[in-house]
């Protein structure tokens, strides 16, 4: 079986980052998309330099179409399983093959945690919102309700109030006194109740349905949520978090050696732009650590003829 020298797992866009620095180091790699992209959860990409404005299947083709011209090779697949071996290098599983590596980049993504509440699947990305830093500007100066879980709460509408003044939480959670304090001095109102469901006219939102059946009016909604690595390649392989993401270090590097991880599968909530900026740096590394490992095996090979 040949032995390339990278496979990035993970077709967004800190994995085709990645693959496009070491298609143009010529170091020999395959791209493995699930079709697991989190930017592939919204209609338009917002705040990414020279993209703003565009669909993410525009963007990531875009990306895949320069990839492509460096002869990295990219492959519809999803990996299900990743095994060390005792050379170093490793076997990627796939449903139509196997694979061996000398490196893994693992850029799988992050999943978010929905509440189980009627309308939400259908309206996540939309009129669901996670990022003021992304779609505030859009609906600025509207009407906002935040929910979700308690301990994200009162940050989520403290940092929603940047781009509109009327803001209200629906939640039967309890803040303590600072928090109170903060949301009372930026005038956040507080309804104490649950949302039950999203109101619409046609595919308009309108406003929240709360358990107690009141109507409250709004043009966003704003969900404080909990994630969890996509993935669960990476708890296999190394170092991970209660939620499954990789303990990485700055550039990439995790415990084991020849993994690396990148993006939302080591940092959750984190920016785009910092996804794409974390695959260009993590190229570099990952083709140092194989020239090291061209080096050792030549010095290795060296000592044994003589």
């Amino acid at each position: 079986m040949k032995t390339i020298d990278s496979v990035v797992v993970g077709g967004g866009v800190g994995g085709l980052a990645a693959a496009l620095f070491l298609g143009r180091a010529g170091r020999s790699t395959s791209v493995f998309d699930g079709g697991q992209s989190t930017i592939l959860s919204v209609d338009i990409v917002r705040e990414y330099l020279g993209f703003d404005g565009v669909s993410p299947t525009e963007m990531l083709q875009k990306a895949r179409d320069e990839v492509i011209r460096y002869g990295v090779e990219l492959r519809e697949e999803l990996v299900t399983d990743i095994l060390p071996l005792k050379n170093g290098n490793f076997e990627v599983v796939y449903p139509s093959g196997r694979i061996t590596t000398r490196t893994v980049v693992l850029a799988t993504g992050e999943t978010y945690e929905l509440p189980n509440i009627s309308g939400i699947p259908e309206k996540w990305g939309r009129d669901l919102k996670v990022c003021p830093c992304f779609d505030g500007n859009e609906v600025k100066d509207g009407a906002f309700v935040v929910f979700g879980i308690p301990d994200k709460l009162a940050h989520m509408a403290l940092w929603v109030s940047m781009w509109s003044a009327n803001v209200t939480i629906v939640s039967r959670h309890n803040f303590n006194e600072e928090e109170s304090e903060r949301l009372n001095l930026l005038g956040i109102k507080i309804v104490k109740d649950d949302v039950a469901g999203l109101d619409h006219e046609g595919q308009q939102l309108t406003g929240v349905i709360t358990e107690k059946g009141a109507q409250i009016p709004c043009d966003a909604t704003w969900v404080a949520l909990a994630s969890r690595a996509t993935s669960p390649l990476a708890a296999a392989l190394c170092e991970v978090d209660a939620n499954g993401f990789a303990v990485a270090d700055a550039s990439g590097a995790t415990s084991y050696p020849g993994v690396y991880a990148i993006g939302n599968a080591t940092q959750p909530w984190d920016h785009l732009a910092h996804a794409a900026a974390a695959g260009t740096r993590v190229g570099p590394i990952v083709t140092n650590y194989l020239l090291e490992q061209k080096i050792s095996e030549l010095r290795i090979k060296k000592h044994s003829q003589r």
